[in-house]
């Protein structure tokens, strides 16, 4: 069983707080956030790894999500949540193991053997399967459950593509197809694709899942454990208590878990360091603002645990209706937004310098490689954004306060969680920002619940602030943000130079070429002005010392059954209703 919550998709949203995905080592003193702050050397990963034998059996691990999870598959658009991701990490099987960078191992529990080969100018990747894994219904895993996700989710259905979290890279598989028996998986390219461990890393989800898209769409219930594998299995789920709990599976045919059982409880963001502190819950990836980072400080036996993440926080406009669907105006506005006093507010008192953070790229995390700033033109201008409402026809009136053009006055909403800080403070800066250059911002206000499947995902927002998750293969998901008809894609905004771009990433084998039609792509998205980088975020995991093989996994993943303590004393969180 993998923790890696990067098991599918590109990117997940989740719903308000989100998962810190990175790791170092130990815990500090908070600092200055500011620009002229020593930048801090990240690293890859902290999970105080120990072997399983060195750790004791038993114990108790309490994880707190930020809501309900409204689906259970991870295939689906409203299951590709960073919520559903740590369930799901601990319920759900992988093919692989990755390392810190990014390099994958098999992970015998599911997969014995694979084979990566060139044949007839396409990847074709066999995979052989341990026959002893089985889903909880009992069925084998086999290639059968393969064909049946890839038939389910290649985007040539319109009703099952509307529901899929994304399209990218089962577009293009060409076939599936069994080889010696039905635990060889021989999977076909449409060319070269050197992402398909994105695609095929996983288990999957049972064929039985895929029937149709009322079957497909129709798991929201916890205590239905016929579609998951692995060591651990849902013992009990209470949505009125919103607290599921976790046992050793009966069915497991690998090394027995270390834990006894794992609590996942929702909790408010606003309540996690307090909750860590009291030994309420073990974990909080979540930390993402000063006052939590000093309240897991104050637990005693805790630590927290430091590294490079892969989550951006973002504006998103909705282009698809409404004044926000002229380009040149989202031009304008994006000039006329401060992004470097959000990344100094949303992150002051952190540990990692706020300059160190500031995000150019709609995918490279500043940490990687093949990062570069493609902000270019849309940089903070004031002066310049002025002048480009201007030209467009949007004019102040004497006396007035918010722009003008044909008797309409220049107003757009932002969906605000007003209670949750990162939230609230772009809000309120880009409300000030806003109106420095003439332009209205009406607060929109909602709650966790309704952020996500309600607003955002319905496209009922004009411009909202919110995070998305990366993964091991930054230039794999393009199309499932960005792409023409994909449910993810929640901007309405999609053009044709932009897919060309997309397809020709996703199978070039030359990773510098394939790296410069990424950053051509980028610039294509930064002119669009739909998703609007602000940050990316150090990964910040608070957990219990004595914990090991769990923290800030960075780019790595990690075996479930392996998670366990040095010492079991005061182990043991005790989950409250």
């Amino acid at each position: 069983m993998m923790i890696n919550r990067r098991l599918f998709l590109g990117g997940s949203a989740s719903v308000a707080a989100l998962a810190a995905l990175a790791a170092c080592s130990g815990s500090g003193s908070s600092s200055s956030s500011g620009a002229s702050a020593t930048p801090t050397k990240l690293a890859a990963s902290d999970i105080n790894k120990v072997d399983r034998s060195r750790l004791k059996k038993g114990g108790e691990l309490t994880i707190p999500i930020g809501t309900w999870i409204p689906n259970y598959n991870r295939l689906h658009i409203d299951g590709n949540t960073v919520d559903a991701a740590t369930l799901a990490s601990f319920v759900l099987g992988s093919n692989f193991i990755w390392a810190d960078d990014a390099s994958i191992s098999v992970d015998k529990d599911y997969c014995t053997d694979y084979k990566e080969e060139e044949k007839d100018g396409n990847t074709v990747i066999t995979l052989t399967l341990n026959p002893k894994a089985k889903w909880n219904s009992g069925e084998s895993i086999n290639v059968a459950d393969y064909k049946a996700a890839w038939e389910f989710c290649n985007g040539t259905d319109e009703a099952k593509t509307a529901v899929v979290a994304s399209t990218d890279g089962w577009d293009h598989i060409k076939s599936i197809e069994q080889g010696a028996d039905e635990f060889e998986v021989i999977t076909t390219f449409d060319g070269i694709f050197p992402d398909w461990s994105s695609v095929i890393g996983g288990a999957t989800v049972p064929a039985a899942l895929c029937k149709d898209v009322d079957t497909f769409s129709g798991w929201t219930d916890a205590s239905k454990t016929d579609y998951w594998t692995g060591p651990f299995i849902v013992t009990s789920a209470d949505k009125t208590k919103q607290i599921i709990t976790l046992g050793h599976n009966p069915n497991w045919w690998g090394d027995e878990p270390l834990l006894d059982t794992v609590t996942i409880k929702v909790v408010d963001a606003s309540q996690l360091g307090t909750a860590f502190a009291n030994s309420e819950i073990d974990t909080v990836d979540t930390i993402i603002d000063a006052s939590t980072y000093q309240q897991c400080q104050q637990r005693s036996d805790g630590e927290i645990r430091q590294a490079a993440g892969l989550e951006w926080r973002h504006f998103t406009m909705n282009g698809a209706s409404g004044v926000l669907a002229d380009q040149k105006l989202r031009q304008a506005l994006v000039k006329g937004i401060d992004r470097e006093t959000i990344t100094e507010a949303d992150l002051q008192g952190l540990p990692v310098p706020a300059s160190q953070l500031q995000l150019g790229n709609h995918f490279f995390m500043p940490n990687d490689a093949d990062y570069q700033d493609n902000t270019g033109d849309y940089k903070f201008n004031k002066e310049q954004a002025i002048k480009d409402l201007e030209s467009l026809g949007w004019m102040l009136p004497d006396g007035k306060d918010y722009r003008e053009k044909d008797g309409k006055t220049l107003s757009i909403k932002y969906l605000r969680l007003p209670d949750f800080a990162p939230s609230a403070t772009e809000g309120k800066v880009l409300q000030a920002n806003m109106k420095d250059i003439g332009v209205e911002i009406v607060m929109d206000d909602t709650n966790n619940d309704d952020f996500f499947p309600e607003r955002i995902k319905k496209g009922n927002f004009e411009i909202v602030a919110f995070t998305w998750k990366g993964t091991d293969w930054p230039m794999a998901n393009i199309g499932q943000i960005y792409g023409k008809g994909s449910a993810s894609n929640y901007t309405g905004v999609w053009s044709e130079e932009l897919e060309k771009l997309i397809d020709e990433v996703a199978k070039e084998a030359d990773h510098k070429k394939r790296v410069e039609l990424a950053q051509k792509a980028d610039k294509i998205i930064w002119d669009e002005a739909i998703v609007t980088p602000i940050y990316s975020r150090a990964g910040y995991v608070a957990v219990p010392k004595a914990l090991a093989n769990y923290g800030a996994f960075g780019l790595s993943s990690g075996r479930t059954q392996d998670i366990g303590y040095t010492d079991l004393s005061g182990a043991t969180a005790t989950p409250s209703a």
